[in-house]
């Protein structure tokens, strides 16, 4: 391998560890406000962060302050440049991945049965025209012993491109006197085409060509 091929790919590697500990830092500090998940972008005049909450205002914080706090962490921890963080409200919670995993951890901690959690969540999904979901708890849900409860509805894909495109994913942690419990979503997105999808237009008219009329009425016997 050449020598600026490894430069290449050392930053490529060094870019997502960065990317990945400013989206658990920005978690962590936003997890009250329901957060949804962040974009982070590099332009010519620094680095544009979009953040999707649910309650934005607990974001922003009085005249802008947890803002400015958490812009300068950014710039002075994390190294980033120039960073400028926007704050979004997530359009609907329910189709969130991010969000549903959190809320079934907070049920769990306030002593809801892991069932009880799980469909619940499930039915408000469906009332959301939900195209498919996959929800997973995992860990000392009834018992001693470890185990894996599933609840799915619709269509979820595993591999392939419509895994890394169309499915969107959220992971939360419910920590109970038994022990950790892991929460994971993984939700179809709503405005994804999957390869498998063949739409027909059926209002479009195909123009007959003119001696193609002629020709028919001929045949009919109807033009003299």
């Amino acid at each position: 391998m050449k020598r600026s091929d490894m430069m290449k790919e050392k930053k490529f590697i060094n870019d997502n560890i960065k990317k990945l500990l400013v989206t658990e830092y920005l978690q962590s500090e936003n997890d009250s406000a329901g957060f949804g998940g962040m974009e982070m972008k590099r332009t010519p005049f620094g680095t544009n962060i979009t953040l999707y909450v649910n309650r934005p205002g607990l974001v922003i914080g009085r005249h802008g302050s947890k803002i400015k706090a958490m812009t300068s962490t950014l710039e002075t921890k994390y190294g980033l440049e120039s960073p400028q963080i926007e704050v979004k409200e997530v359009d609907n919670p329910d189709l969130n991945p991010q969000i549903i995993s959190k809320k079934i951890a907070l049920s769990l901690e306030k002593g809801w049965n892991y069932r009880k959690a799980g469909n619940t969540t499930l039915r408000r999904i469906i009332d959301q025209h939900a195209r498919g979901v996959l929800i997973r708890i995992g860990g000392k849900i009834s018992g001693e012993r470890a185990r894996t409860q599933k609840f799915m509805y619709g269509e979820i894909k595993y591999s392939g491109e419509p895994a890394r495109s169309g499915v969107i994913t959220g992971y939360s942690v419910a920590m109970l006197k038994t022990g950790a419990i892991g929460i994971y979503v993984r939700l179809l997105r709503q405005d994804y085409r999957l390869p498998d999808e063949i739409l027909i237009n059926t209002q479009t008219k195909i123009p007959v060509p003119e001696s193609v009329e002629n020709k028919e009425v001929e045949e009919n016997g109807t033009n003299e």
